[in-house]
């Protein structure tokens, strides 16, 4: 920038010269220029140092994520839920968006509910699959809708609904970039926010029953027949799972006493059987891939029963992927922002 400014003040000492004509605005200019440049000398070297350091905050906190998650993976999980519950919420109120706020209002009262239901004791055998079905359609509607964002915005790259701006005009956001960005923010923020609620609330609702403890041995025997994940007997229509992962169809071992209608259960590798409707809950939408008795790995390529089921998978690990930049970058760009404060490099 000094070479700059020196440049500048050359061109101004021959216009006073004569040697080039220069009107009275082009002088203005050039003199704000000038002075401009000389305020910010060397700032080239000062920009250099904040991106090094912007970088290595970023690499040194991954490897501090990483190390707290593996070691202490309960209090990095509950941070990272309650900073991606809070944040995005104060971060509306601030900025006025108030119906983002409204419906952030209404998901907490009803999840409230829900999570009151799986934290309380004594666990009502039914309240695992409320449970698993209130988050299932949350990730129902949060994927569909982040679908419809996402179409919208390709409308838009694709040029429909953009109007090229008259002369003289501003050119106008088209409707299809900013409910676009809306119902894609939507889906991909409750989606996630219901996929951490969800692994909280299996936790508690099988450490209840007492057949899961996240170490070490469950505290009750898990009886031949019964379904660790709600602590009642499965049915008598029983799939398994095949040496290769697949899932088999259900097979009916006898009727269903008194003609009550049969819940198809799905029997593991392990020989432990559940509920098809708990354990695909358990698995799918509670992210955990073992037996919740045994712990023995499941293969969740077996719950695929179609192309619509793996666009799913790749869908919930892409909220899974996500949830680091919602949360962390704000929180780390915050921490180095208030680092170039003390130091004087803002």
């Amino acid at each position: 920038m000094e070479q700059r400014a020196e440049s500048i003040e050359h061109i101004l000492h021959e216009a006073e010269e004569g040697k080039i004509h220069l009107s009275e605005g082009q002088i203005h200019n050039l003199e704000n220029q000038a002075k401009y440049f000389h305020e910010h000398a060397g700032h080239e070297s000062t920009h250099s140092k904040m991106a090094m350091i912007i970088i290595f905050a970023l690499v040194a906190f991954q490897f501090v994520l990483l190390w707290w998650k593996k070691h202490h993976y309960r209090s990095y999980q509950a941070t990272t839920t309650i900073g991606l519950w809070i944040i995005p919420f104060a971060f509306a109120l601030q900025s006025g968006m108030k119906q983002f706020a409204t419906v952030w209002v209404i998901f907490t009262i009803l999840n409230s509910w829900i999570i009151y239901k799986a934290t309380r004791k004594p666990l009502h055998h039914m309240t695992p699959k409320v449970v698993y079905k209130w988050y299932w359609v949350i990730y129902q509607i949060s994927y569909v809708t982040g679908i419809i964002g996402y179409g919208m915005m390709f409308l838009t790259f694709m040029g429909f609904g953009v109007t090229p701006p008259k002369e003289g005009e501003e050119p106008k956001t088209s409707f299809l970039v900013t409910w676009g960005l809306t119902f894609l923010t939507y889906g991909i923020y409750f989606g996630i926010l219901g996929r951490d609620f969800v692994e909280f609330c299996t936790e508690s609702m099988a450490s209840t029953l007492g057949y899961y403890t996240k170490e070490g041995f469950p505290r009750k025997h898990l009886r031949l027949g019964v379904c660790a994940i709600c602590g009642i007997h499965v049915s008598n229509a029983i799939s398994t799972i095949d040496a290769h992962g697949h899932l088999q169809a259900p097979v009916v071992l006898q009727p269903s006493p008194n003609g009550a209608p049969v819940e198809p259960s799905i029997k593991l590798n392990c020989g432990h059987e559940f509920h098809e409707e708990c354990i695909r809950g358990w698995c799918l939408i509670g992210k955990k891939d073992m037996c919740p008795y045994c712990k023995e790995k499941v293969d969740l390529r077996a719950f695929k029963t179609n192309p619509w089921d793996t666009t799913q998978q790749l869908y919930l690990n892409l909220l899974d992927a996500l949830r680091y930049m919602i949360v962390w970058q704000p929180v780390i760009m915050g921490l180095v922002q208030f680092g170039f404060y003390m130091t004087g490099l803002d």
